[in-house]
C-alpha cells in the first residue's frame, strides 16, 4: 500500500464549494465598491480639498485601478484560491510579505465595513426626508432627524447592520448571491434614474429646482452663508487634486473582491475577467460620468453647503429645516421637484448601494482570515467550515467582531479612517502587483495556468513611451520639475524602444508583467499622496498595527517549525480548492 502524503495545510481541501456563478461573480466587485465613496466622498472631497478638480481626481485614480484590475485577472486565473492577493504575493514573491500586506488589507476592509454600515443609517434617513416632503409625515421627519450621521441611533443601527450581515454571509454563497443579486439590480435602478436627470437638467435650472424642492430662496440663502461663515472659493490646485484622488482611492476599493472568493467562483478563467477587469471598467466610468455630471450641475455650490452642514448646522438648519446631509442622491433628487417616488428611488438606492457593500466586505475580510489559518499562521480552529452552508463560520465571527470596533471608530471620526485604511490597501496592491510583474518569472508553471497574452517589447515599448508622454502633456504639463522629469523618462524609453527596433532585437513581455509595473508604480506614487494626509498619529497606528501582524508571523513561523510543519512547503504550493 502507497504512504499517504503528509498533510501540508490545516487539511487536504479547503472545505469551500465552486457555487458561486458569473451573474454573481460580478455582483460581488460592484457591490462591494459602489457606495460610501462614490455617494458621500465624492461630495465632501470639494469641502475637504478646496480648489480640487474631484472629477477629475476619480479619473486619474481610476488610472492604476484599471492595471492593477488587469494583473490581478490574470494572478487569479492562474491561482483560483481563496485568499486573492495573500496567495499571489506570499507565493509569487515573500510569505512574510504576503500575510503583512493582507494583514493590512484586513484593517482596510474592517474599517470599511464599519464606516460604510455607520453611512449607511443617513442615506436611510434622507428618504424619510423625502417622504415627509412628500406626505407631510410627523414621524418621516422625526425619523429623518434621528437617522443622521453623528447619532447615537446611527450609531446602534450601524451595529445591527453589520449583525444581519453576518447572518447572510453565514448562510454561504448561494443565500449571499440570491440577497446581492437583487440588491444590484435595485441599486443600478435608482443610478440610472440619476443618470437621466443629470442629462435632462441644465446647471442654468439647478438654483431653480433646488428652491423648488428644499424651499424658495434656500440656494441663494445658503450660498449666502457659506460665504459670510467664511468660505471662500480657490483656484485650481493640483495638490487638492491629488488629494481628492485617495478618496477616490477607497471609493475603488472593493474592485478585486471576486479574487479573494477565487476558490468559490465556478468558472475561474472567465469569471475573473469579467468579475474584476470588466467590472472595474464599468465602475471608473460610472465614477467619472456621474463626477462629471454633479459638478457640471451645482459647481461651487457643493462645497458650500458641505460647508454650512459642517461649520454652522445651526444657521444651515434656520434656512432649511431638518436638512438632508451633503450626499450625491441629496443633490440627484434636487433635480426632481415635485416627483416624491423618483426622489425616494435615488435616495433609497444609494442606502441600497451601501447596504450592498457590508456583506461583500463580509466575503473579503472571512476568506483573507480563513486563508491564513488554512496555512496554519493563524488559529487553525478559523478555518473551519460549516458542512451544510461550505462558509468559514468561526472567520465570520471574527470579521463580526471586527466591524464592530470599525463601527465605533468610525462614530469618531469617518474620513480619518478612510485615509488610514487607503493607505493600507495601497500598500496591498503594490505587491500585489509586484508579484504580477515577476510571476511570469520566478514561477513560470503557474504563470503558464494563466492567460498568456504577450505584447512585443520593443513596439510595445514604444507605444507606450508614447502614451506616457501624451499624458504628461496633459495632465501634469511640461512647464513644472515633475513634468520636465517625466517627460526626460518617456524621451529615455522612447529611444530605448527605437534602438531596440532598429537592432531587430526581438522580445516579447507578458502583459501580467506590463500590468505589474504599471500598476506598482501608479499606486506607489498614490502610497505617498495617502501618507502625506495624515497625521504624525495616524501613521503610528498604522505602524503599531503593521508590526503587530509581523509578530504574529514570526510567532506562527516558530510555533510550526517547533512542531515539525514544513513551513516552506506551504509557500511552496498553491492551496487546495
Amino acid at each position: 500500500m502507497a504512504k499517504e502524503e503528509p498533510i501540508v495545510f490545516t487539511r487536504r481541501a479547503s472545505g469551500l464549494v465552486r457555487e458561486i456563478g458569473l451573474f454573481t461573480a460580478i455582483a460581488i466587485p460592484l457591490t462591494h465598491t459602489i457606495g460610501g465613496g462614490i455617494n458621500k466622498l465624492l461630495i465632501l472631497a470639494s469641502y475637504e480639498n478646496p480648489g480640487a478638480n474631484v472629477p477629475l481626481a476619480y479619473i486619474l485614480a481610476g488610472l492604476p485601478v484599471l492595471m492593477t484590475a488587469i494583473a490581478y485577472t490574470l494572478l487569479a486565473v492562474s491561482m483560483p484560491r481563496t485568499g486573492g492577493d495573500y496567495i499571489y504575493i506570499s507565493r509569487g514573491v515573500s510569505p512574510v510579505l504576503g500575510f503583512l500586506t493582507s494583514w493590512g488589507f484586513w484593517f482596510t476592509e474592517i474599517m470599511s465595513l464599519g464606516i460604510i454600515a455607520y453611512y449607511d443609517v443617513d442615506f436611510w434617513g434622507l428618504g424619510f426626508r423625502i417622504a415627509n416632503q412628500a406626505t407631510g409625515s410627523e414621524f418621516a421627519a422625526n425619523m429623518a432627524n434621528v437617522l443622521k450621521e453623528g447619532t447615537w441611533t446611527c450609531f446602534w443601527v450601524g451595529m445591527l447592520i453589520v449583525v444581519i450581515s453576518a447572518a447572510v454571509t453565514l448562510f454561504g454563497a448561494r443565500i449571499y448571491g440570491a440577497i446581492i443579486n437583487v440588491g444590484l439590480v435595485l441599486g443600478v435602478i435608482g443610478s440610472f434614474v440619476m443618470i437621466v436627470f443629470f442629462l435632462a437638467r441644465s446647471p442654468a435650472s439647478a438654483p431653480d429646482l433646488w428652491n423648488q424642492t428644499y424651499g424658495a430662496g434656500t440656494y441663494e440663502k445658503v450660498a449666502d452663508l457659506a460665504r459670510a461663515s467664511g468660505w471662500v472659493p480657490a483656484g485650481f490646485s493640483g495638490y487638492n487634486t491629488g488629494m481628492a484622488a485617495i478618496g477616490a482611492v477607497w471609493a475603488y476599493i472593493g474592485f478585486t473582491a471576486a479574487a479573494y472568493m477565487g476558490g468559490e467562483i465556478k468558472n475561474p478563467s472567465k469569471g475573473m475577467v469579467w468579475s474584476i477587469t470588466i467590472s472595474a471598467v464599468l465602475i471608473i466610468f460610472y465614477y467619472a460620468f456621474i463626477g462629471v455630471m454633479v459638478y457640471r450641475a451645482f459647481g461651487d455650490f457643493i462645497p458650500q453647503y458641505a460647508f454650512c452642514a459642517y461649520e454652522v448646522p445651526d444657521k444651515l438648519e434656520a434656512i432649511v429645516p431638518n436638512y438632508p446631509s451633503p450626499l450625491l442622491p441629496t443633490f440627484a433628487a434636487a433635480l426632481a421637484p415635485g416627483q416624491h417616488a423618483l426622489q425616494m428611488v435615488m435616495a433609497l438606492s444609494a442606502a441600497i448601494w451601501l447596504l450592498n457593500d457590508i456583506p461583500a466586505f463580509f466575503l473579503v475580510c472571512s476568506r483573507l482570515v480563513f486563508s491564513w489559518s488554512f496555512d496554519r499562521f493563524f488559529p487553525e480552529k478559523i478555518a473551519e467550515v460549516n458542512d451544510r452552508f461550505h462558509s468559514p463560520h468561526w472567520a465570520i465571527i471574527v470579521t463580526t467582531i471586527g466591524g464592530f470596533v470599525g463601527v465605533v471608530i468610525c462614530h469618531g471620526g469617518a474620513w480619518t479612517a478612510a485615509m488610514e485604511t487607503t493607505m493600507l490597501y495601497i500598500f496591498a496592491v503594490i505587491f500585489g502587483c509586484l508579484a504580477a510583474a515577476i510571476t511570469p518569472y520566478v514561477r513560470r508553471e503557474v504563470y503558464d495556468r494563466s492567460i498568456k497574452w504577450e505584447v512585443p517589447g520593443a513596439p510595445g515599448l514604444v507605444i507606450c513611451s508614447i502614451i506616457f508622454l501624451i499624458l504628461v502633456l496633459v495632465i501634469v504639463g511640461f512647464h513644472t520639475f515633475w513634468g520636465i522629469f517625466m517627460t526626460l523618462l518617456g524621451i529615455v524609453w522612447l529611444i530605448v524602444g527605437l534602438w531596440m527596433m532598429s537592432k531587430g532585437i526581438k522580445t516579447s513581455v507578458p502583459l501580467m508583467t506590463i500590468a505589474g509595473v504599471a500598476g506598482l508604480g501608479s499606486n506607489f506614487v498614490l502610497l505617498f499622496i495617502a501618507g502625506a494626509g495624515l497625521g504624525l498619529k495616524d501613521l503610528v497606528y498604522c505602524a503599531v498595527w503593521m508590526t503587530a501582524g509581523l509578530v504574529i508571523f514570526l510567532l506562527y513561523y516558530a510555533y510550526n517549525i517547533r512542531r515539525g510543519v514544513d513551513v516552506k512547503t506551504i509557500y511552496a504550493e498553491i492551496p487546495p480548492a
